[in-house]
């Protein structure tokens, strides 16, 4: 195996499918990278065995055929620390050697290529296409709502479901829901529901896509799911179990109060407010009354906080008390020019607020 590549190309490349490497060891040599090289393409793959990455290199010339192991650790300070416009990089026996303009820079010791297991192609004729910006979107306005305290399975991730000419995603920790939908084309007879994605992976894939432009292919099974975007494939297996029925959760919007405000008034609201609150005293009272909201949270050892914010709003005063993360989680998925629309009946019911663009957050109040 021998390639020529720029090392700034190479470096983005290969810091990709290095993140996808196994941390642990499941198999010494899946904490590495496997490079394959043709006569036409450069192919650099990383996998944990629970989610994989193919990636095809761009500006990299093949020079002689065969597959090779990269260290992932030395070839990452490498890569950090060389000043190389341009990087030889081949394998000899049971070492890679990288050099550069002046000649021989580095020999690592690796591992047989044939002990790597290949990462699942995309060849699939049945799927879903979305654009980038569509998943990308999806996955940054739910992922923050998964349970990671208490280790329930089926919440430990996000629901993306793909039906007709619709994707929809869902994460819910038991205390909030978000929910966000957007519009994709189905090939074929593709359809995908109650399939729940590990986090880990969704956070890897939105990585991996490349412009809001392009657009992603989407294939799932029972047990797996695929994603082809430009030159990469993604694999990832699904998380087991059945997601609760959301759709009951999210509540009608009648008979409440509606109060809408801008995002980036609220943002700062929120965070001011929160600056009293603690682990031990973590609410923040919402205060809705005719032309303003007001702030307020009470910290024993750390003081008291009132931020108001003016607001068009004519109705009965309502009054609720919440957790700030939760509203900050929401609100730093969001642009600060949108607007929001809070619907809020009594201090006992969930908060629902809602964008222009089918975007749903369902809070629970504190008692």
């Amino acid at each position: 195996m021998k390639i020529s590549s720029e090392r700034e190309k190479f470096s983005q490349a290969f810091q990709l499918a290095a993140s996808v490497a196994a941390a642990k060891d499941v198999k010494p040599v899946l904490q590495n990278v496997k490079a394959s090289v043709t006569k036409k393409s450069v192919l650099l793959q990383a996998t944990d065995t629970e989610i994989g990455i193919r990636l095809h290199l761009d500006g990299c010339e093949a020079l002689e055929k065969g597959d090779a192991v990269l260290p992932t650790k030395m070839f990452k300070k490498m890569l950090q620390e060389s000043n190389e416009a341009k990087l030889h990089i081949e394998s000899e026996q049971e070492k890679i050697l990288v050099s550069g303009a002046k000649g021989r820079l580095y020999s690592f010791p690796t591992q047989s290529a044939n002990e790597f297991p290949d990462v699942e192609e995309f060849n699939e004729t049945s799927y879903h296409e979305v654009s980038v910006k569509v998943l990308r979107e999806i996955i940054r306005r739910t992922i923050f709502a998964i349970d990671t305290e208490n280790h329930r399975y089926n919440l430990d991730g996000v629901l993306l479901e793909f039906i007709e000419d619709k994707v929809l995603g869902v994460a819910t920790d038991g205390k909030r829901l978000a929910f966000q939908e957007g519009v994709a084309q189905c090939v074929g007879d593709h359809k995908a529901e109650n399939t729940i994605f590990p986090a880990k992976a969704l956070q890897l894939l939105e990585r991996s896509l490349g412009g809001d432009d392009e657009v992603v292919q989407v294939s799932v099974s029972s047990h797996r799911a695929l994603f082809r975007s430009g030159n990469v494939v993604f694999f990832t297996r699904l998380v087991e179990g059945r997601f609760p029925r959301w759709r009951s959760i999210i509540p009608e919007t009648e008979d409440k109060t509606q109060v809408d405000i801008l995002v980036g008034a609220l943002n700062t609201a929120v965070r001011q407010a929160a600056i009293v609150t603690s682990d031990k005293e973590p609410g923040v009272i919402f205060s809705f009354s005719p032309g303003k909201l007001v702030l307020h949270a009470h910290g024993a050892e750390l003081g008291d906080s009132n931020i108001e914010v003016p607001l068009a709003y004519s109705g009965d005063a309502k009054e609720v008390k919440m957790d700030p993360k939760f509203f900050m989680d929401y609100l730093r998925a969001l642009e600060s020019e949108k607007n929001l629309s809070v619907f809020i009946s009594d201090d006992d019911s969930p908060v629902h607020v809602r964008t222009d663009d089918a975007y749903i957050y369902v809070v629970m109040p504190m008692s």
